[in-house]
C-alpha cells in the first residue's frame, strides 16, 4: 500500500524533504528508487504546500539513512539546508532585519514545517538555550533527525547573515558514536552526549545581529501568507482550538480543570482527552503552555508578577515563579530585564 499526503496527528511539510532529496543526490542516490522502497510515490514532492504523516518521513528518513551507510547522516543533510527547506517560513526569516526577530517568526509559525519536534527557548546569564522534545505520545525518531535540525539552524543563521556564526555548546540525549569529528567540524563548539535533553546555546546577542537582505514589505506579504496557511491546517485540529479558547477565558479561576473543561463542551473527560490525543495534544500540556506563552507576554508589558499570578490563576506568587522558573530556566525579573535590554538595543 503507498504512503503518501494524509493528516495524521504528526506531520510535516513535503518541503523538509528537499533537503534530504538535494544531499542524496549529491551522494548520488536513487531517490525515486529509495521513496517506492518505502512505499512512497516521489510525486509527493510536486506538492510543496502538502503534509505527510511523519511516519512517513521517517521512514523515509531511515532508509535513506541505511542505503548511504552515512554515520552522520543527520549532520551532513543538515548542511544542505536552503531557505526554502522550510518552506514560506525559512522565506519570511530571510525577510527579517534580525536573527532575533528571525528566530522569534520561527517559534511563532514552527508548525508549518511540521509538529513532531517542539522547540523552547530559555535565556539565563546571556544565554539562549534551545531545547528540543517531543509529545509523549509521538512515534519514535531516530538521532538523525534530531542532528539535522542543529545541524540546519547553524547553516541557517550562516545562510541569513553571511557570516560563520557558531553555537556556544550543542547537546544530545543520545550515547556519543565512534567519532565527534565531524561535530566539531560542523558546530565549530563543544559537543556533549548523554544529555538530559537535546538542546543547542548561543551567545544571547546573536538575536542584534542583522539578517543580510530584510525587506519589510516582503516580511509582512509572507507573514500574511504564513497566518493563512497555519489557520488553515490548525483547522484540523478543532479540539484543540477550542479547548485553548476556553483556558484563555477561564484561566484567573482556580476550578479551572479538564473536568471543567470538558462540562463546558458537553463531553466526558475521557472522550476529550481521546479527541485531544488524536489531534496529538493532552489537555494539561496545552495549560502549561497556554500559561507559559501569556506569562512572556505579560512580563514583556510589565506587569507585576503579582497581578501575573492573578490572571493566571496561580495560588499565590511563589507557586508562579516556581512554574516560570520551570519554563524559561530564568525567574521572571531575569527575564523582564533581559527582554526589555533586548527591545531597548533594537
Amino acid at each position: 500500500m503507498l504512503k503518501g499526503i494524509n493528516r495524521s496527528p504528526f506531520n510535516v511539510s513535503v518541503t523538509v524533504l528537499s533537503q534530504l532529496v538535494r544531499y542524496l543526490s549529491f551522494l548520488k542516490v536513487d531517490t525515486d528508487k529509495l521513496f517506492w522502497s518505502v512505499g512512497v510515490d516521489p510525486v509527493i514532492l510536486k506538492s510543496p504546500d502538502a503534509r505527510i504523516a511523519v511516519e512517513t518521513y521517517i521512514a523515509i528518513e531511515d532508509e535513506a539513512a541505511r542505503v548511504t551507510g552515512d554515520p552522520y547522516f543527520g549532520l551532513h543533510m543538515g548542511e544542505f539546508y536552503e531557505i526554502g527547506s522550510w518552506s514560506i517560513l525559512g522565506y519570511m526569516m530571510m525577510n527579517c532585519r534580525t536573527l532575533g526577530e528571525a528566530f522569534e517568526k520561527s517559534a511563532r509559525y514552527s508548525n508549518i514545517i511540521g509538529n513532531l519536534i517542539q522547540a523552547s527557548g530559555h535565556l539565563r546569564y546571556k544565554k539562549i538555550k534551545v531545547v528540543l522534545s517531543t509529545p509523549k505520545n509521538a512515534p519514535y525518531i531516530s538521532r538523525h533527525r534530531f542532528e539535522a535540525t542543529f545541524s540546519s539552524i547553524v547553516r541557517m543563521i550562516r545562510t541569513l547573515t553571511g557570516q560563520k556564526l557558531h553555537p556556544l555548546q550543542v547537546g544530545f540525549a543520545f550515547p556519543p558514536p565512534a567519532s565527534i569529528t565531524e561535530y566539531k567540524r560542523i558546530f565549530c563548539s563543544p559537543v556533549w552526549f548523554e544529555q538530559k535533553h537535546n538542546y543547542i546555546t548561543f551567545d544571547s546577542n546573536i538575536g542584534n545581529i542583522p539578517v543580510l537582505l530584510p525587506n519589510p514589505g516582503l516580511l509582512e506579504h509572507f507573514e500574511n501568507y504564513a497566518r493563512d496557511f497555519l489557520s488553515e491546517i490548525e483547522g484540523l485540529n478543532s479540539t484543540t482550538r477550542t479547548v485553548i479558547k476556553l483556558i484563555l477565558e477561564r484561566l484567573d479561576k482556580k476550578t479551572l480543570t479538564i473536568g471543567s473543561i470538558a462540562r463546558e463542551m458537553s463531553l466526558s473527560v475521557r472522550t476529550l482527552q481521546n479527541r485531544l490525543k488524536s489531534e496529538g495534544r493532552v489537555f494539561s500540556e496545552l495549560l502549561e503552555e497556554t500559561r507559559e506563552r501569556l506569562a512572556k507576554k505579560y512580563l514583556r508589558e510589565k506587569y507585576t508578577v503579582e497581578d501575573i499570578t492573578y490572571l493566571l490563576g496561580f495560588a499565590e506568587p511563589s507557586v508562579f515563579r516556581k512554574a516560570f522558573k520551570k519554563w524559561s530556566g530564568s525567574t521572571p525579573k531575569e527575564y523582564r530585564e533581559i527582554s526589555l535590554a533586548r527591545n531597548d538595543h533594537l
